[in-house]
């Protein structure tokens, strides 16, 4: 039975004003990489004014209003201010070039851009530039710095803005709020329709269940076009009244730096950045005082790193969490204070529910049991965007959504991430074999620093065990199986075993095995010896 579901506020916005009426001096914003800061008070006007210029310029309530930018300052004033004039905010993955940022504004049918110039390596200006005469349904394009050609200034819109009065439209918390694209670990990502009601879930669920109040400061290893960035953690800091520190991009000194400076409460990031962090610490010291707790994500993650972060940084409510894109960043969430809290993902968030489904033939399993990950609540997204083939195959009839993740729940409703993706699930002479098993128990022998199992196509067994490594210290294949071979049943040890110096990563830092099969059968890994 699943926790009752209480939200405080219907919308974001609705939030947003809250606080400002509550703390309108408390800070709510903090970019000190960019300088940017923000109270609640400045946030509400600034987003207020913007909404009003927007609906001014034409564009409507359900409008789609992309945002291509690093973290700074105006990436959450947009998004309230997209909230407040009822558009659908559609978020974009700084990592894009031009044929994909070209996909992301034809396919979400983009009237409005807030855009950066450019960031990092990326020139995004030049980039729309070339693309401008491809994309007749964008209409007004915002230019956060400076000016140019068929562009109008951030700075000019804001001052619009502040001379504009009027009510807003009133919002509906079902509708959708948020276009969010998948960072497509194979195809074209599709585009989540995410609503007010649902993201609101997982940021104040996720806060609870982290012990986020009034006063505490959350950062992130996660960029704010990642749902996990713009749900969990912004929307999270708002309804708990929580200050949100923003990082331009990842790197583990800087961050230490911020945790530190900031005197942060909370981290929020994915598992390799993690084990960077760690490896980072070694001949490195920081006052992290503040730190409480903190959340990781994704199917990759070892509890042993997340015991040794949580004693080194220190961390000591650092805690497991499970979800994706489709649920609105989350669907389980250890608590803080949980024994179990880095060794499973904990129960399903308030309001929402979890089961687990045989993966060939769809049947509820038991407990124990390894199988498809289901959920169901406001959190699980309304579809995708005009594609309702693929809706449909995500979503049944009842609204359980589909994650093609495997796990399994234990005795007290715990979700344990326990197999990799479904898609990754090898199928040997019949058995069905599960990756992360086997990759937990590589990462337990001392060469090995990182590891990623996949099936490799075989004549006779349909598909054989392959393991692509970065060692950390010089060992031979026949060492590996062997240590494979004392704990594994003999068909699950890996028969070939590949060394790299890194693996293909999607921007949301998931080990793309797509490509590693791909370049194993085109003899593009190195053999393990």
């Amino acid at each position: 039975m699943t926790e009752a579901l209480a939200l405080p506020f219907a919308t974001p916005w609705e939030a947003l004003v809250a606080q400002a009426e509550r703390q309108p001096e408390a800070e709510a914003l903090a970019f000190p990489q960019s300088g940017g800061r923000r109270s609640f008070g400045a946030w509400h006007r600034e987003s207020l004014g913007l909404a009003r210029a927007l609906l001014a310029r034409g564009i409507a309530p359900g409008d789609r209003v992309a945002l291509l930018a690093e973290n700074r300052v105006e990436w959450p004033l947009v998004q309230l201010a997209v909230v407040a004039m009822g558009g659908v905010l559609v978020p974009l993955n700084t990592h894009y070039k031009a044929e994909e940022l070209a996909h992301a504004l034809t396919h979400s049918g983009s009237r409005a851009l807030f855009l950066s110039p450019r960031f990092r390596s990326n020139d995004y200006l030049a980039m729309l530039q070339g693309l401008r005469g491809t994309l007749p349904g964008l209409e007004t394009v915002m230019l956060f710095d400076g000016e140019a050609p068929g562009c109008l200034s951030y700075a000019a819109l804001c001052e619009e803005g502040g001379d504009l009065t009027g009510a807003l439209p009133a919002l509906d918390p079902l509708a959708a709020g948020s276009l969010q694209y998948s960072s497509g670990t194979t195809g074209r990502p599709k585009g989540a329709l995410l609503s007010h009601r649902g993201m609101l879930t997982v940021g104040c669920g996720t806060a609870g269940r982290l012990g986020l109040g009034a006063g505490d400061r959350w950062t992130s290893m996660i960029p704010l076009f990642h749902c996990a960035g713009c749900i969990m953690n912004l929307l999270g800091c708002l309804q708990a009244g929580a200050c949100y520190v923003g990082v331009a991009g990842f790197d583990p000194a800087g961050l230490f730096e911020i945790l530190e400076s900031e005197r942060c409460t909370h981290l929020s990031g994915v598992p390799t950045a993690y084990l960077a962090m760690l490896q980072h610490l070694e001949g490195a010291s920081y006052d992290l005082g503040a730190l409480r707790a903190g959340t990781c994500g994704g199917a990759d993650c070892n509890p042993e790193v997340l015991e040794a972060c949580a004693e080194a940084f220190p961390i000591p409510g650092l805690c497991q969490v499970y979800g994706l894109t489709e649920s609105c960043t989350l669907i389980a969430a250890s608590a803080a204070g949980e024994p179990q809290r880095r060794r499973s993902a904990g129960l399903p968030l308030p309001g929402v529910e979890a089961r687990i489904t045989d993966p060939l033939e769809g049947g509820v399993l038991p407990a124990g049991e390894i199988g498809q990950i289901e959920a169901r609540g406001p959190n699980v997204m309304l579809g995708y965007h005009e594609a309702p083939e693929a809706s449909a195959e995500a979503l049944d009839a009842e609204g359980w959504l589909k994650t093609g993740d495997l796990g399994c729940l234990d005795a007290e409703g715990r979700l344990v991430i326990a197999g990799g993706r479904l898609k990754d699930m090898i199928i040997r002479g019949g058995e069905n074999i599960y990756p992360a098993e086997i990759e937990t128990l590589l990462l337990g022998h001392p060469a090995v620093a990182e590891a990623a199992v996949f099936g490799l196509p075989d004549a006779y067994y349909g598909e054989v065990v392959a393991a692509a490594l970065r060692l950390a210290e010089d060992c031979d294949a026949d060492v590996l199986q062997r240590h494979c071979a004392a704990q594994l049943a003999r068909f699950k040890v890996p028969q070939r075993f590949f060394r790299v110096a890194g693996f293909p990563m999607t921007s949301s830092g998931k080990i793309r095995k797509v490509e590693l099969r791909e370049m194993a059968a085109e003899e593009a890994l190195e053999v393990l010896p």
